[in-house]
């Protein structure tokens, strides 16, 4: 497809309404974002979460602090350049506005083609390539029919890439909980039958188990804490502590020459 046009910025923190005669593919980057569709209702999305917004679907939004997005504007109708195959699919994809939460894969894909955006802004070739790229793996995803069900599976693998990816950053349970598309009681539930421990307790063990990784190459446990997502040191050297009986200090020592 040779059609879309994608950008990356930031929404302001006042709020906007309107609609457009293009459809909009829309992805969260980085921080938190209030959008506001108008046939499916409000929703707070973050890192990784996006929506579908069809051409002439009112919207509103707005940023929550520091905020970064991606954007694919597909026109429409689309130019003569478009085939019938891609014009179906296009169609099938904005039928009706909708919420998505993006794999891990698909979020190491979406950072580094913003990150190419960002680096050649005014290139238009790389635009359409960049939102091309995007919006044709994001329509895998969401026809995947094991994507659909997942929720009904506890995919423990997937989510742990998701933790991976997110470890260095504040991830909230509901997050967690809209990865695996379930409600946060129904997460919390299945989450502890699964692993025997609640998903906050399992996420430190996850900062715990990366920080140790990191003091062992040689890092200074303060900017291990940032690494790890934790709010100070001594945040960290608490949760280290009473998980390990050792103070991250003491605990590198251990492995210095």
């Amino acid at each position: 497809m040779t059609f879309s046009k994608s950008d990356v910025f930031s929404l302001p923190d006042v709020a906007d309404t309107h609609d457009h005669d293009y459809h909009q593919l829309v992805v969260v980057l980085d921080g938190n974002t209030d959008f506001d569709l108008e046939s499916k209702g409000g929703q707070q999305m973050q890192s990784g979460s996006g929506c579908i917004v069809p051409s002439a679907e009112g919207h509103q939004f707005v940023g929550l602090g520091e905020n970064r997005i991606m954007v694919v504007n597909l026109p429409v109708p689309p130019p003569k350049a478009i085939t019938d195959e891609e014009y179906e699919i296009v169609s099938r994809l904005f039928d009706k506005a909708a919420y998505f939460q993006l794999n891990p894969r698909l979020q190491v894909l979406a950072t580094a083609l913003s990150g190419e955006l960002q680096q050649y802004p005014d290139d238009p070739i790389l635009a359409r390539a960049c939102g091309n790229t995007l919006l044709s793996a994001i329509r895998h995803q969401i026809n995947n029919k094991d994507v659909r069900i997942r929720g009904n599976q506890l995919d423990i693998d997937k989510l742990d890439q998701y933790i991976e990816l997110n470890l260095s950053r504040k991830v909230h349970i509901s997050q967690l909980a809209n990865f695996c598309f379930l409600s946060v009681s129904q997460f919390h539930e299945r989450f502890k039958e699964r692993t025997g421990m609640t998903p906050h307790q399992y996420l430190m063990r996850k900062r715990i188990e990366r920080a140790q990784s990191l003091l062992r190459e040689g890092h200074p446990p303060v900017q291990v804490a940032e690494m790890c997502g934790f709010s100070s040191q001594s945040a960290m050297t608490n949760v280290f502590s009473q998980l390990l009986g050792i103070t991250p200090l003491k605990y590198q020592k251990q492995f210095r020459p």
